[in-house]
């Protein structure tokens, strides 16, 4: 069979929105962080203890209370850190004959690979909201994972979805991408059942 190659992205519609929220939670993380630091060295040098009267209730209070305040701006600084890398991104999608791989992008830097998937482990494809997806949502066994940044998909996309046996078992994967994604992807599958009964449907009423 001939190699096929086939590479889309997606972006986050909103860009200059995005990155300001992306610096807004970095700078509450770095504050954050520098805050426990600030908290931690208090308790190191700052809360008095008389060596001869050992931990007084006052101390102990002093103690206690810095070291919540130590620990809840860690948490902060950590949930802050975490929460800025989900504004600002887009997803790669690429298949390379057989295979369809799919990325996620932060802030243009921070790479993460999240599935390969092999054809011969797509269950079904079809488009998100018709009667089939539905249907798979409902599924207790089977669970989403949107692969794109946007509620409201370009122009010149729609948003897919590929139900898939995964290594972390079944998946409904959402996709935003141009028709002739899912038509590479089908093309290299040499087998009924694959797409939903309504696709071609909705593509002739279209």
């Amino acid at each position: 069979m001939q190699e096929i190659f086939y590479e889309e992205s997606v972006d986050t519609h909103n860009q200059a929105s995005a990155k300001r929220r992306f610096m807004v939670y970095r700078i509450f993380s770095i504050v954050s962080f520098v805050s426990a630091v600030f908290a931690f060295l208090t308790l190191l040098y700052g809360v008095p203890i008389n060596t001869d009267e050992g931990f007084t209730a006052p101390v102990i209070i002093s103690l206690v209370v810095w070291l919540v305040l130590m620990a809840a701006m860690i948490a902060l600084g950590i949930f802050f850190a975490r929460k800025k890398h989900t504004f600002y991104l887009s997803y790669d999608y690429t298949f390379v004959s057989g295979d369809l791989r799919i990325s996620k992008v932060s802030n243009n830097r921070r790479r993460k690979h999240l599935y390969n998937v092999p054809t011969d482990r797509i269950i079904r494809i079809g488009r998100v909201g018709s009667e089939s997806y539905e249907k798979l949502k409902k599924s207790p066994d089977v669970k989403e994972d949107v692969c794109t940044p946007n509620t409201e998909a370009d122009d010149d996309k729609e948003f897919f979805y590929i139900h898939a046996q995964t290594n972390v078992g079944k998946k409904i994967l959402v996709l935003e991408c141009r028709i002739q994604l899912i038509y590479t992807v089908i093309r290299f599958i040499n087998r009924p059942g694959i797409l939903e009964p309504e696709f071609n449907k909705q593509t002739v009423s279209k």
